[in-house]
């Protein structure tokens, strides 16, 4: 019997090793929905739905073995000898290594899984693994690649195009990426429940563009046994765009830890968080910020927060974890505020030490720093121009350390929150450390580690205060409150990617970074406000002596109406599904201009003034998942220009007001 035959007569198939004879034949798997077709040197010749997505085949596999010797040897699927289909022999010193394939595809899906695994000879162990690698994806004219940085990414796939993005962090938040044209697409994701650390990859050239994932295990003491990538690889195709790509991965989500807590309407979260709608951020004294914080809050007269940086006496990036004491009259100034209804967030960093502090000398904070293969500690420098040490967050003594930093600041000081920077940010390190309890290498201590710690804050959190942390690693949304999203790389196109597989199950708040020049330009203040806004985020994130100075008084006008809308609508755009963005017709000229980048550079802006997404709203009563429609959806639209535009949207027409925002019912 043929494999395709097998695969027809049981309507699923599971291939490892299987010996043809002297003679390897090509393997077809063809579901109806999906074909794969493998050759006889063990590549993958064709992966189509009706139409073709690759041009040749390559390696679907590259291994980093390390024997007795120190030694590390490379070895990709096309220089291993392949003895029957998806087996293959792996000489390393006087033995071999067995590297086994496994490809899951049910009848009628359009979407297979595949893992890989290699049984290792005494001494020898993988350091590294890429898997899967789809190499040669043909460039076919408009092609385009979803990617998961920040908010999301689409990038134009042509020559010289790349992405990169280790997770978990803001390069990539989660763990798919998507290749879409003519209302096609390739799904490619790493089905991890354990998110393990790895890197996503996409880069392409004149012969096509090529995907891969690397894992960084976690390294066993001894050799040998077997090792396996840590989840099944799930490769496919779909019908749309982006966003029906991030339903197949929204589905898997359920099934992950993180996703146990629910959707935000039944999470308890501080009622006064989930009520927000705008977020201001102070910096610096009370002196500098007390006044023209009190003035903004009473402007914009809508549920604000206050997140506030450079609270501390020593400078900021400068002498971390040593925030105490703070400068002076912050207790005093927090209290005034949060008296006139606002709430408070202080900034701290989760993941960096100081060298020079107390905690690293004094407090023998060295030893729980995160440590090359050599030895020494991750170091960064930013604007400060401090080094600073990445700390191994499976430590005790670095929980303990932000857990109790955490818990002065709640009681001592009395703010409602505390931001916990870098955690869902920055990427992840291997550690290499053995006196730190966690296997050597990578693997999910990472992940575990911050999780912990995370429990070790949540459990001395007074009663209605809560925790946020940068960006959207996905893996904590359930320890976190909220989300900040400020670093989606600006000189890409911005797509809403996250919203799409996590709305109303997380809040988010900000868009991006205000350059200094953003309020004077206007029209990138407004796209970035006009975005939040759409993509179901609590506005603003924007120094209260900016948005309140005279010059910016169209800006700060604009925020508030968006704010006002937002406030009326928390059913659909705090707490509903995100159902994606939508085309807006009628009088809907495009509005033009420049914008400078968030990290150096600029980028251009061509949009329509009118821009709509449309959402549904949740149940009442969930299903498990905590994910049932009610059946209620909506229609949200923001006017970024100075005059009211009547536009048709869906086939209805609506005016929406200049400099303003209006979300329509729609069944």
């Amino acid at each position: 019997m043929t494999l395709a035959a097998v695969l027809a007569f049981a309507g699923m198939i599971l291939l490892s090793a299987q010996t043809q004879g002297a003679v390897m034949e090509q393997v077809v798997l063809d579901s109806g929905k999906l074909k794969l077709v493998f050759g006889t040197d063990g590549s993958l010749k064709s992966l189509s739905d009706g139409s073709e997505w690759l041009t040749g085949g390559g390696s679907l596999w590259k291994l980093d073995f390390r024997g007795t010797d120190g030694v590390t040897k490379e070895v990709a699927s096309s220089d291993a000898a392949l003895d029957s289909p998806f087996k293959w022999q792996v000489p390393l010193g006087d033995k071999s290594a067995e590297v086994t394939m496994t490809i899951r595809l049910d009848k009628g899906s359009p979407i297979s899984y595949w893992s890989l695994k290699a049984k290792l000879p005494e001494g020898w162990k993988v350091i590294k693994s890429d898997f899967p690698i789809i190499p040669n994806i043909a460039l076919t004219k408009g092609l385009k690649a979803a990617a998961p940085a920040g908010w999301g990414v689409e990038y134009e796939v042509k020559p010289g195009m790349s992405y990169g993005g280790t997770y978990p962090s803001c390069s990539a938040a989660m763990q798919f990426v998507a290749f879409y044209n003519r209302g096609r697409g390739l799904y490619v994701g790493a089905h991890d429940i354990q998110a393990n650390h790895k890197h996503l990859g996409i880069k392409a050239d004149e012969q096509g563009a090529s995907f891969t994932c690397t894992n960084f295990p976690a390294i066993p003491e001894k050799g040998g046994g077997t090792y396996k990538v840590p989840f099944e690889a799930a490769i496919g195709v779909f019908t749309g765009d982006y966003y029906d790509a991030a339903q197949i991965y929204r589905e898997f989500t359920f099934a992950c830890p993180w996703s146990k807590a629910g959707p935000v309407s039944k999470r308890p979260i501080p009622q006064w968080l989930k009520d927000t709608d705008l977020w201001l951020r102070p910096r610096g004294t009370p002196e500098d910020n007390l006044e023209v914080t009190k003035q903004a809050l009473k402007y914009f007269d809508v549920q604000t927060a206050c997140h506030w940086y450079d609270w501390h006496v020593i400078p900021y990036d400068t002498l971390y974890p040593e925030y105490f004491p703070p400068k002076p009259g912050f207790a005093e100034a927090v209290k005034e505020l949060q008296d006139m209804g606002t709430h408070v967030m202080p900034y701290i960093n989760g993941r960096l030490c100081d060298p020079n502090s107390k905690t690293w000398t004094d407090e023998k904070g060295s030893q729980s720093a995160a440590r090359r293969e050599n030895g020494e500690p991750y170091t960064e420098v930013y604007g400060s121009k401090v080094p600073l040490n990445a700390m191994c967050p499976y430590t005790d003594q670095w929980q303990d350390k932000i857990a109790g930093l955490v818990d002065r600041l709640m009681n001592e000081v009395g703010v409602h929150g505390v931001y916990i920077d870098q955690i869902g940010a920055a990427y992840p390190v291997e550690c290499f450390d053995p006196h730190h309890g966690h296997p050597i290498g990578g693997g999910h201590f990472w992940v575990d580690g911050y999780r912990k710690l995370l429990e070790k804050v949540r459990a001395r959190l007074p009663k209605d205060r809560m925790i946020t942390t940068e960006e959207d690693a996905e893996c904590w949304i359930d320890q976190f409150d909220a989300l900040l999203l400020v670093n989606t790389p600006s000189t890409s196109t911005p797509i809403p990617l996250f919203p799409a597989v996590y709305s109303g199950r997380t809040i988010t708040f900000g868009f991006l970074y205000i350059p200094a020049d953003d309020l004077e330009k206007s029209l990138p203040w407004r796209v970035k406000m006009a975005r939040c806004f759409l993509y179901g985020a609590q506005l603003g994130w924007i120094q209260p002596k900016a948005i309140m100075a005279p010059e910016a008084a169209k800006e700060a006008e604009f925020l508030r109406n968006l704010a006002h809308c937002r406030s009326k609508a928390h059913d659909f755009l705090a707490y509903g599904k995100f159902l994606g963005l939508v085309p807006v017709k009628g009088d809907n000229p495009r509005m033009k201009g420049e914008g400078s980048g968030s990290f150096g550079g600029s980028y251009k802006i061509d949009l329509p003034s009118v821009m709509a997404s449309a959402w549904c709203r949740q149940s009442e009563h969930p299903d498990p998942s905590g994910q049932s429609e009610d059946g209620r959806t909506a229609i949200a639209l923001v006017n970024m220009s100075d005059e009211a535009r009547e536009v048709e949207v869906k086939g209805r027409k609506v005016l929406v007001p200049a400099r303003d925002a209006v979300v329509l019912a729609t069944r």
